[in-house]
């Protein structure tokens, strides 16, 4: 796609004559930076800019690339990426594998897992300039990740002066939601300045059937359990971003940072359930009323300094970041339980307080020192201390008297501290690169379960250090078009803080959500062979292995399910990706990624030590129109066929969106309308498997078809060349903050 930069004719007549000193952004690139903002006649360059570009390691999309990103949002532009999936609950997958971990910047999101969904979709397109695709990411970055990270980059100001954009949108399925933002940057001299305001409100439901079915030890049946669970979520998420950098000189730069996301809610569950007994005969009816209100606060400080030493690119950096994150949370209970004659036998009203606080501390320190012929040496270290402190407050109604229930009452508290160093060497010839690195982290942990006068004081402390090594070998073909890339990298995944807290959480009366503090991080040791053809064809052999596995485990306790984090054994990944990308002239573009893998479980829960083998395979068109005079439309879609993850047998999946823009107000604005899942056939469903004396399935139905249309508008003052840095530390810490 054609796209245009405007920059005043006295920089580029100085940079004819000589070289301007440089700094460098968050991701590395370097920038020149002018000692005065300088206001001229303009010229205009135009160019052609590929829609993705291949890297030693990592796959760069260029969101401007595509026309129908236009007016879109950052998670709509995130599913249109090649190997990255985005599903109901807005939980993102690369290649097949979840726990991804997402930086903007190259610093942290701040954000839980519902909350980071919330700011993504206030996060308009026309602020992001890249999406870094890193499946496996080199030493500088913290290990953890078992899928690898993806790394969102906005746009930075080239305007000297005034800029910036608005947007907004709605959306109607059956209910509806809209979303605002605005970016403004302003920079003066040695100060720039920054900010991004956002605004998601939706309103969403989700039906969620569970069967039940109970065996004796003959496999006889012996009763039956049929739930249906109706979800009414609506909530509130104003987000902001502000920060300034100060420019003290030509080779160093002093910035801040502040993140901020504020999420309310107002969450309803409508349970009916029937009982039967052996013969199929209705035994009893059961209804739950279940109602939350939450409030989800996170608020972020990030304090960065980088200097330059000289013209070939020596640069130290450092960033400290303070991360606290407060949830409030009010539930109430209403559980009845009637006899075939509609007579109400039982009754139960519970109410619960669940308030949550995680306060993070991060330092990392960088240092890069290019070398001799194409070499480049870095090195860096990083602490960070993270405190947790989980109450679960549980008390039973009776009229107006709340007495405490100790069987579900808890309180946790939960202390890490991971200490990081790493080295790393680069060196390209004529026709070779190579990338190696070596990271350590030593980890140490400790949780304390306090007593509730039911149960006495627990806690349990690990201590231990790895070391994740990396290796890149690159190898051009015939020409720079056709080239090889192979790859061995170790990676770790730590659980979510609340995770390890061993409270419950009810559904309703048959089903329970509970932590579990003994859950052990999980290590992956990942090999991906790369060849790739002038960025239009990349094919991807790759086979991962992880042990200890993190993953959702379903028990079953007198008729209760029980539904826990815990590790699980062994998993084999192992399988191939082709992305092909096309162009038809100016007015079509296809990109088509898929991926065949074969995944081999061993060690579930209930399966003896077998090994289960599950085949999928997945595909994702992507066609692009443009039509001219601002007219432009996209057609997308994708499958994946049935398939299995650790306890859940899955039953295929496929959707089809499609949408068209229009560019208006002299290429300024762009108004869109999307239709997401035309024909309304995204639900998840299938069997859960491994439960002892149990059979189970399950299905959801969501408002998935939605109706969007949106309006963005850019604009600008000012014509000079400037420079935002953002930057920090803390992302692995906070990307383990889980709802």
């Amino acid at each position: 796609m054609t796209f245009t930069l405007w920059i005043a004719i006295a920089p580029i007549l100085a940079a004819a004559q000589s070289k301007p000193a440089q700094k460098k952004d968050t991701s590395g690139n370097k920038t020149d930076t002018l000692k005065k903002p300088v206001d001229l006649k303009e010229v205009k360059i135009s160019g052609k800019k590929s829609f993705i570009e291949h890297k030693i390691d990592r796959t760069v999309i260029n969101v401007d690339a595509l026309i129908s990103n236009a007016g879109s949002n950052a998670l709509e532009v995130l599913e249109k990426a090649p190997g990255v999936m985005v599903d109901q609950d807005g939980k993102i997958s690369l290649k097949g594998q979840q726990g991804v971990v997402v930086f903007i910047d190259n610093r942290p999101t701040y954000l839980s897992e519902a909350a980071l969904t919330a700011y993504l979709k206030s996060l308009p397109s026309g602020s992001i300039s890249q999406i870094e695709l890193i499946p496996n990411p080199p030493a500088r970055y913290d290990a953890a990740g078992g899928a690898g990270i993806i790394n969102i980059r906005t746009k930075k100001s080239l305007i000297s002066g005034w800029n910036g954009s608005i947007n907004a949108g709605a959306g109607y399925s059956p209910n509806w939601r809209h979303n605002e933002s605005i970016d403004l940057n302003y920079r003066k001299n040695k100060f720039n300045f920054f900010t991004t305001l956002g605004y998601n409100k939706t309103d969403t439901w989700r039906d969620l059937d569970i069967n039940r079915w109970f065996y004796d030890q003959d496999q006889q049946l012996t009763s039956a359990f049929m739930q249906s669970t109706v979800f009414r979520n609506r909530n509130k998420t104003p987000n902001i971003k502000a920060g300034m950098d100060f420019y003290v000189s030509e080779k160093t730069t002093l910035g801040f940072v502040f993140t901020g996301s504020y999420n309310s809610g107002r969450n309803r569950k409508e349970v009916g359930a029937i009982a039967t007994g052996s013969a199929g005969q209705t035994d009893s009816l059961i209804t739950a009323l279940n109602s939350e209100q939450s409030k989800l606060n996170s608020n972020g400080i990030n304090f960065n300094y980088s200097h330059k030493f000289d013209s070939l690119g020596r640069e130290l950096s450092f960033d400290l970041d303070h991360i606290s994150y407060s949830a409030r949370t009010d539930q109430s209970f209403a559980n009845r339980i009637f006899n075939t004659t509609n007579n109400s036998i039982n009754e139960e009203n519970l109410v619960a307080q669940l308030p949550s606080d995680i306060a993070i501390y991060a330092a990392k320190g960088d240092y890069e020192h290019p070398l001799a012929h194409k070499a480049k040496f870095s090195a860096g270290a990083k602490t960070s201390f993270v405190n947790t402190d989980n109450t679960a407050d549980y008390f039973i109604r009776r009229g107006d008297v709340l007495l405490v229930d100790n069987e579900k009452t808890n309180h946790f508290r939960y202390k890490e501290n991971i200490n990081a160093a790493y080295v790393n060497f680069s060196k390209e010839w004529k026709k070779w690169s190579i990338q190696a690195g070596l990271r350590m982290e030593q980890t140490n942990m400790k949780g304390h379960q306090l007593s509730n006068g039911l149960r006495p004081d627990s806690s349990f402390s690990q201590h231990y250090t790895n070391l994740f090594p990396t290796v890149y070998l690159s190898y051009k073909l015939d020409s720079a078009k056709n080239k090889l890339t192979l790859y061995y990298g170790k990676r770790i995944r730590r659980p979510y803080y609340q995770d390890l807290n061993p409270f419950i959480f009810l559904l309703d009366k048959f089903t329970y959500f509970a932590g579990n503090p003994y859950i052990r991080p999980e290590f992956a040791h990942k090999i991906d062979l790369n060849f790739n053809h002038n960025n239009k064809l990349s094919i991807d052999l790759f086979y991962n292995v992880t042990s200890s596995m993190i993953s959702e485990v379903i028990e079953q306790e007198k008729g209760i399910f029980i539904s826990r984090t815990g590790n699980i054994g062994k998993m084999h990944f192992y399988g191939g990706s082709v992305n092909l990308n096309l162009k038809a002239g100016n007015w079509y573009t296809l990109n088509m990624y898929s991926e065949a893998v074969e995944i081999d479980f061993s060690g579930l829960p209930g399966n003896d030590g077998n090994t289960i083998q599950s085949f999928y395979f997945y595909v994702n068109p992507n066609n692009q129109f443009n039509f001219g005079r601002g007219w432009s439309a996209e057609l997308s879609a994708m499958y994946v066929t049935p398939n299995q993850s650790a306890q859940f047998k899955k039953r295929a999946l496929y959707n089809i969106n499609t949408g068209v823009s229009k560019k208006i107000l002299g290429d300024k604005g762009t108004l869109k309308f999307t239709l997401r899942d035309v024909l309304n056939r995204f639900r998840p469903q299938g069997e859960i498997l491994n439960i002892p004396q149990t059979r189970a399935t399950y299905r959801n139905i969501f408002d998935n078809r939605i109706g969007l249309v949106s309006f963005s508008y850019s604009f600008s003052k000012g014509a000079s060349a400037a420079k935002k840095r953002n930057t920090g530390g803390a992302g692995n810490e906070l990307e383990r903050v889980k709802n």
